[in-house]
């Protein structure tokens, strides 16, 4: 089975996720067993599944294994059944506090009970408990699917001390402790597995916890266990330290190098360092394309396989549909998809758009994406700063995140992309299976690869703003070339067809059963 690791599958997803999403569906298709595993907790990480078309076959997560609650029947559990001490029944005062979505409980003028419910619901989130000082002492978290999967304990000075991961009947599955340094900064001291199999284990950090339920998984396993390391700052230490018999594979997802236009020199991205500078314990590698596959073996001389399979997948379904010409679709219409961080240089797209709108009246700039909220969210502010100097408010949008992107390739002209720094980009390739040109800076690793040049769109100098405005002119003034540009765009997606992915998969899923089966 090939397992992908990774933190979490949150609703608001990166492209990790999403690329994820789309391997599953792929295995799913080649009846080939494959999970997700998530290394985090989350009391909504089933319930967040119907995001997704993934079932709780398709995912697992290291505390459900412990926690016995991988597959859990969901049950309504209101605040009419959380307990109330018995000899308070009689006195109690409930208030709704509806901005934060709590009941809270007095008795005798001092509150002991406060029930959270998860939004818009009645479904009980969690329960705080408070002493006769008024003192918070505890605090039930409950899973979505209706059983209180976690307990929080606090110290007299409102610390978290103490946490119990539960199984659905209650027993206790995992806990974790902590301390706290002078700073009182708190870490965690140990995880402490509970009567796993008949038997307690401890762990000094999560990444210890996360390679012994790695482990159990290849231990228990009938096939060929093939590890991707999805997310390498929370698993590659754990799959690198892994003791029962597996494939061990590092995916790069972004450039392997602080610089992706200096691979041979540059220092190493730090989410992978850790990984290329221990590649002896690891079987293969993944590149999205040929190219950083090629600079990776430049620089590293690797004695393992590098494997390059394109994270991004177009459906059959999105290959076959009928094509939207650039007459039926939004004027000037131009688009984004990027979350608003700081590497993604969004602010150079908008000062293209506001160059280019001297020309094109009726040129717009939708982004979507979530706001990165690193040093109280700089880069989203600054991107707004921008928009608000050049007097672009109703010409530039930021519209959030969305899970359906369909409506806006359908009816979008132009993809802008003038990131410093890129993965695969799946949002860029998704765009062009739907027909629209792309436009992107000159940047390693997706990027340069998806466009090509003159068929499908336009490579520009990284950091040349003024050449993009220049191109979002001249397509715009010459429909035919436009045109001319999507319907390149609509036959280049055919190079990532499910069934061009799935052949490169096949190549590493055959390495790694002739190595494995033969240790």
């Amino acid at each position: 089975m090939l397992y992908f690791v990774n933190f979490n599958m949150p609703v608001n997803k990166s492209g990790i996720e999403h690329a994820q999403l789309k391997r599953i569906a792929l295995f799913k298709a080649h009846k080939v067993p494959a999970k997700i595993v998530t290394r985090d907790y989350d009391p909504q990480l089933h319930y967040n599944l119907k995001y997704t078309d993934l079932t709780d076959d398709d995912i697992l997560n290291e505390f459900d294994y412990f926690q016995k609650a991988t597959h859990v029947k969901t049950k309504e559990v209101t605040p009419a059944d959380v307990k109330i001490p018995a000899n308070f029944s009689d006195h109690v005062v409930k208030n709704w506090v509806a901005d934060q979505n709590y009941y809270e409980y007095y008795h005798n003028q001092a509150i002991f009970m406060r029930v959270a419910v998860f939004p818009n619901t009645q479904q009980v989130a969690a329960v705080h408990y408070f002493d006769t000082l008024q003192n918070l002492y505890r605090v039930d978290y409950y899973d979505r699917r209706g059983f209180v999967s976690k307990e929080q304990y606090y110290t007299p000075d409102n610390k978290v001390n103490m946490e119990q991961l539960l199984r659905p009947d209650g027993s206790v599955a995992v806990q974790q402790f902590y301390r706290f340094d002078r700073s009182m900064k708190r870490t965690t001291s140990q995880f402490r597995v509970v009567n796993y199999q008949g038997k307690d284990y401890e762990f000094n950090t999560i990444s210890e916890l996360l390679r012994f339920c790695l482990d159990e998984l290849a231990r228990k396993d009938p096939q060929v266990s093939i590890f991707v390391s999805d997310r390498s700052l929370v698993d590659d230490w754990s799959i690198m330290h892994m003791q029962e018999k597996s494939y061990k594979v590092l995916h790069l997802h972004n450039s392997q190098t602080n610089d992706a236009n200096d691979p041979m020199h540059s220092g190493l991205n730090y989410n992978y360092e850790l990984g290329l500078n221990n590649l002896d314990k690891w079987n293969a590698i993944i590149t999205a394309t040929k190219k950083q596959a090629d600079n990776v073996a430049a620089r590293f001389k690797p004695q393992i396989p590098i494997f390059v399979i394109p994270v991004g997948i177009v459906p059959n379904l999105v290959l076959t549909e009928n094509r939207i010409p650039m007459t039926q679709r939004t004027a000037g219409k131009v688009i984004a998809v990027a979350r608003i961080s700081n590497e993604k240089r969004l602010d150079d797209l908008v000062r293209a758009i506001g160059q280019a709108r001297e020309s094109i009246p009726n040129i717009t700039l939708d982004i979507y994406g979530y706001e990165n909220s690193e040093n109280d969210y700089a880069e989203p502010k600054k991107v707004r700063r921008v928009i608000k100097e050049l007097g672009l408010e109703d010409v530039v949008k930021l519209k959030g995140y969305t899970n359906n992107l369909l409506p806006v390739y359908q009816q979008a002209q132009v993809f802008g992309l003038t990131s410093r720094m890129e993965g695969f980009n799946l949002s860029l390739l998704e765009a062009i299976s739907h027909g629209v040109v792309g436009e992107t800076y000159d940047v390693n690793y997706g990027p340069n690869s998806i466009v090509k040049d003159g068929i499908n769109g336009h490579i520009v100098a990284l950091g040349n703003w003024h050449q993009m405005a220049n191109n979002f002119v001249k397509l715009f003034k010459n429909p035919a070339l436009l045109q001319k540009l999507s319907d390149g765009a609509y036959r280049s997606a055919e190079e990532y067809s499910p069934d061009n992915i799935w052949a490169t998969w096949i190549n590493l899923i055959q390495d790694a059963n002739q190595k494995i089966s033969d240790n």
